[in-house]
Order: structure tokens, then sequence, then C-alpha cells
């Protein structure tokens, strides 16, 4: 698993403006999708899954956060449900000032 980076704490960011997403596949299309339209510099490479965008990096990412308490994935019905914990809220605001904003997550 792969040290925490700015990418790490950057996707953390994401999620914490959008408040949840719902489901690890719709993230990656969500980070996919920034990172195209160059709002987030991350640098992940995706891959053309069946389903659409996948980054084995993010995944890492994503797991290497919730294994330090800043995000949950909670079950809801067939769909993950993943969200910001209090912990990860704290670190989001120690990273990016007392607002979250899209912009300040550019690399």
């Amino acid at each position: 698993m792969r040290e925490i980076t700015p990418e790490p704490l950057k996707v953390l960011q994401v999620i914490a403006r959008y408040g949840e997403v719902k489901g690890r596949l719709t993230l990656h299309k969500l980070i996919h999708a920034l990172q195209n339209s160059r709002t987030v510099s991350l640098g992940y490479r995706f891959i053309n899954y069946s389903f659409g965008p996948y980054s084995k990096e993010l995944e890492e990412d994503l797991k290497l956060l919730a294994s330090l308490g800043l995000i949950t994935e909670e079950k809801e019905g067939d769909a993950t449900i993943i969200k910001v914990t209090k912990k990860g809220l704290d670190v989001v605001k120690s990273f990016t000032g007392t607002k979250l904003s899209p912009y300040r997550v550019r690399a």
C-alpha cells in the first residue's frame, strides 16, 4: 500500500465536497471526470472497465483512507455509501483551510 500523499487527501476533499458518494464506481467516474476536465489534477491512471473508468491507484487510496478512519463505507440496500468521517473532515479542514472548494483541489 502507498504512503499517504496529497492525492488521497484531495480525494478526501472531493468526497467531503459532495457530502457522500453512492458507490465506488460512481467515485471512480467522478474522479475520472474531474481529472479529465482539469478541475482536479491527481495523475491517476484509468482503464476502461466493464462499467466505466477504473483506477487501481485510486482504489488503493480509498482503502488507505478507510484504514486511517477518514472515510466510511456503509451499505444502504444494494449500494455502498462513501462518507467522510468527523476525523476526515478535520483533516480536510486543516488541509484546505475553512472553506471546501473544488478549486482548492488543484495540484
